[in-house]
């Protein structure tokens, strides 16, 4: 009797379980499955890295940077680099970008052997593995971005909002403009170029209706797509081919 009874359990058991995968075909459960590793471990490695550009953090105020009284070259005015007031004479490093190789290079370096300026258009650093989840709202916006300036603080440098146009490497000057609006010599004596690669297409075609995603504004942009269709569907006038 007993043994009939478990084995009655095990096939009513048995038969939940198979009734249950048979709901999801086998594509779905490996896509479901991927899914959920690829974010279990991309937010682990947000959270590390999260905590560690935290650690940057400190109550010293950012650096003014100002222009050089009475210099120029080619016509054009020179940042006068902030240097820390301390009897010290350090080199000047100007790192070119805000992304993973910028960051990395912050993290690691001696903040007393130089006096850094970080240049770049964009004032944060993103958290690329986690575009992803953001586009379809796992994740918001402000939990994949940190204030690059934050992490500048940590080694008392400076930031300038611009993009690099231009390098003069025998006078050891780059070229930095904000928007058209002007341009500026940065002086240098060592030079970090971290801005990153261009994205290629390879000669596919139609890939100019494709959505990219390398950047908050791609991400953003998808997001708003797809609830736009999403909301779309739900029209009653949308025919039900559409849907």
């Amino acid at each position: 009797m007993a043994g009939g009874s478990k084995d009655s359990r095990g096939k009513n058991g048995s038969s939940e379980r198979d009734s249950g995968k048979r709901l999801l075909s086998p594509f779905a459960r490996r896509l479901l499955y991927w899914t959920a590793g690829t974010a279990g471990l991309a937010t682990l490695g947000y959270y590390t890295a999260r905590d560690e550009i935290e650690a940057f953090d400190n109550k010293e105020p950012p650096q003014d940077v100002r222009l050089l009284e009475g210099a120029s070259y080619k016509g054009l005015p020179i940042v006068d680099t902030p240097r820390r007031v301390d009897g010290e004479e350090r080199e000047r490093l100007v790192i070119l970008g805000s992304g993973w190789g910028a960051v990395s290079i912050l993290k690691t370096i001696d903040a007393d052997a130089y006096d850094v300026t970080v240049v770049s258009p964009d004032n944060y650093f993103i958290f690329t593995p986690l575009l992803p989840s953001v586009t379809v709202g796992t994740v918001e916006f402000r939990s994949v971005m940190e204030a690059i300036r934050r992490v500048v603080k940590r080694i008392g440098g400076a930031y300038i909002e611009a993009a690099a146009v231009d390098v003069d490497f025998e006078k050891k000057y780059v070229l930095v403009e904000k928007d058209g609006e002007g341009r500026v010599w940065v002086p240098y004596d060592r030079l970090v170029v971290g801005v990153g690669a261009q994205s290629i297409t390879h000669g596919a075609k139609g890939l100019k209706f494709c959505h990219k995603l390398k950047t908050i504004n791609d991400a953003r942009c998808m997001r708003q797509h797809i609830l736009a269709n999403f909301e779309r569907a739900a029209l009653p006038t949308t025919p039900l081919e559409e849907k």
